[in-house]
């Protein structure tokens, strides 16, 4: 349950989004729910008929249902009858999230430790613990979250959030409305290096990062500047948590990479991609758009676009699904063909 201070009524809601309300009851609305934790001023949506009991008992002030719904399920609720119950919630909880903020009060914490030489847009929120290096620039409205690091040569552009404990390498560049999580690293040495000489020789790593606008990375993500150029996320790209990328990797537009997934270096993804967590890409690879890799798959050659591939190594996903389905007769078969060896050295033997 999510609370918030601005106060809402259903008649407001259904002024703002096209839906029909149908209405059993006054209604004062300040949070969103689960149906099962929902209190009489919570606001929770109906989509999926799994849910059907928990509906029917739900103490919600108001239900975002599909428009084909039928309401005598609950006539105690008010409903909103909308084309795509989750869609209009999720839009509501933004819009109210944004209202219940309030004014951007620009900020910078006297605890925090600015160059002379960094460039900072008069409204911005600096906190605690920040450390902010030469030639750094950061635009209007963005966030610095406590303990973050911020080295020289950076640019982070407006309406950035970059939560506590960051660090930013070099050079590296972070467009408009990017969401950089707990934890992130971008801009580490790629892992490069060469066997000369006996020993492991580290490759210079000179290269940067771009993060492109509307990118959200999540908690402990690593991004590594690339060797030489530029390792690339594409515009509305989004990262879960524990995410590796490589140096000199290209990410496309609108691709989805989920917890784990681990991109080796000068690999080249396209856009609306779909990574399963733990995925792994080898390197040089080139993944073309519209992909989709199921969990724990294994990628060590090229993949052509719009292909639903799945396994170790990953195939396209029909053929790993009949071979996974054939592996449960391998007892029988080699009990039968044990059978069979033995019965031919039997009759040799006669």
């Amino acid at each position: 349950m999510k609370s918030f201070g601005l106060q809402l009524t259903p008649e407001l809601i259904v002024s703002q989004l096209p839906g029909e309300l149908i209405k059993r009851k006054d209604a004062v609305l300040d949070n969103v729910a689960e149906l099962s934790e929902a209190t009489e001023n919570s606001i929770c949506f109906y989509e999926n008929d799994n849910f059907l009991e928990a509906l029917k008992s739900t103490n919600a002030g108001l239900v975002f249902v599909k428009n084909e719904f039928n309401e005598s399920l609950h006539p105690n609720t008010n409903f909103l009858k909308v084309e795509m119950p989750y869609i209009y919630f999720m839009m509501l909880i933004k819009t109210w999230l944004s209202l219940d903020k309030g004014e951007f009060v620009p900020y910078i914490s006297p605890k925090a430790s600015i160059s002379e030489k960094a460039t900072l847009d008069s409204h911005v929120i600096i906190k605690e613990n920040v450390v902010i290096g030469a030639n750094v620039k950061i635009g209007k409205h963005s966030v610095i979250e406590a303990n973050c690091v911020i080295m020289d040569n950076v640019s982070i552009g407006a309406d950035c959030h970059i939560f506590p404990n960051v660090t930013i390498y070099d050079d590296t560049i972070v467009k408009n409305r990017v969401i950089l999580h707990a934890g992130v690293v971008l801009g580490a040495d790629g892992f490069g290096y060469i066997y000369h000489e006996g020993i492991q020789q580290k490759v210079p790593q000179v290269g940067k990062v771009v993060i492109d606008e509307d990118v959200e990375i999540g908690a402990n993500t690593c991004i590594d500047r690339a060797a030489l150029g530029t390792t690339y996320i594409g515009k509305h790209t989004k990262i879960d948590n524990l995410v590796q990328i490589g140096h000199n990797v290209q990410v496309g537009q609108n691709t989805m990479l989920c917890s784990q997934v681990g991109i080796a270096g000068s690999t080249k993804i396209g856009d609306l991609v779909y990574m399963a967590g733990q995925v792994g890409c080898a390197d040089h690879i080139t993944i073309g758009d519209n992909v989709k890799v199921g969990a724990k798959s294994g990628i060590a050659g090229n993949v052509e676009s719009n292909k639903l591939m799945f396994g170790i190594p990953a195939r396209e996903s029909g053929i790993t699904k009949r071979i996974m389905a054939s592996e449960r007769y391998l007892p029988e078969l080699v009990k039968f063909y044990k059978e069979a060896m033995k019965k031919r050295e039997e009759n040799a033997g006669i």
